[in-house]
């Protein structure tokens, strides 16, 4: 069973990423029936940027003066949201670093999904500092959903990666209930413990290959049962099995199938582990060419 959406948190920054975002947010919350809250964070760090380079050349608005005219503008938007949906439709604007505040935004509020672009209106500080959604991977207390394409319609084909943890059924629930009409695929990746030792002995690639064959046979009867453990009918989805690196097989079945959201379980680890050890979420958001939905949780990678 799938559990509808109640409360939807948007990030904007009225860039044209983020107002993609607020369309597909909105379009989930008209079949779901659910309240929207839009959410502008005047950044901190910009404002001090600005203050630093233009003292003495240029008037420099105060974070207060700031937040009332972003309130302002963001009030007016909703009120055309609102109105053209009829749903409930509010607004918050915070004053910090954008991350950080939309995470203790989501949890005042109790959203059921964060929402943001993938690119914000300051791409180059972003390149250099981390974008906020990559940020939101270690700290958001609920899912999020990276919005990389303007909506054309439904969703209509998503991957759900799955490592059988309780983060990546979790992001398949969230997925069937956004996108209950999309063709669902489930994807298992796995690398075998032995192939690089394989690979150092000098293992003919047809006896590594039967290797592979007899894992991949083993692990499709897992996920079987693991779909239809989550209450996925076998007529209601494919099965793949692949073997390589979790990240890059994400990707290239992504591609493959042409899907327009990806599914994953995103395990929180830290900025450090992420730096040297990677991320399978971290790598999908910033490659898959479809929106990236994350459901985090404290296992590991």
């Amino acid at each position: 069973m799938t559990s509808p959406l109640r409360h939807l948190l948007v990030a904007t920054d009225f860039s044209a990423a983020s107002e993609q975002a607020v369309e597909r947010a909105m379009q989930l919350a008209r079949v779901q029936g659910a309240a929207v809250t839009l959410l502008h964070v005047v950044p901190a760090s910009l404002w001090e940027d600005a203050r630093g380079l233009l003292a003495g050349v240029l008037d420099v608005a105060s974070p207060e003066a700031l937040l009332l005219q972003q309130a302002t503008r963001l009030q007016r938007r909703a009120d055309e949201l609102a109105a053209d949906s009829g749903l409930q439709v509010t607004q918050q604007v915070r004053y910090g670093r954008p991350a950080a505040e939309l995470a203790a935004a989501a949890a005042a509020l109790q959203a059921d999904l964060l929402v943001v672009g993938a690119h914000g209106a300051h791409p180059i500080r972003e390149v250099t500092v981390g974008t906020t959604a990559q940020k939101l991977l270690r700290i958001s207390p609920c899912p999020v959903l990276v919005v990389k394409r303007a909506p054309a319609g439904f969703y209509r084909c998503a991957l759900a990666g799955t490592d059988f943890s309780t983060p990546s059924a979790a992001a398949l629930a969230l997925a069937r209930t956004i996108a209950p009409t999309a063709a669902l695929h489930l994807l298992h990746a796995f690398e075998l413990p032995y192939d690089g030792m394989m690979r150092h002995a000098g293992v003919e690639e047809t006896t590594a290959a039967q290797y592979q064959a007899l894992a991949r046979e083993r692990l499709m009867l897992d996920l079987d049962g693991w779909a239809t453990a989550q209450g996925v009918a076998p007529g209601a989805r494919t099965l793949h099995v692949s073997h390589g690196y979790a990240a890059t097989q994400v990707e290239t079945w992504v591609r493959k199938l042409g899907a327009d959201l990806v599914a994953i379980g995103a395990h929180g680890k830290s900025e450090i582990e992420v730096t040297f050890l990677g991320s399978v979420s971290l790598h999908t958001v910033m490659s898959a060419p479809c929106d990236v939905l994350l459901q985090r949780g404290s296992a590991t990678v």
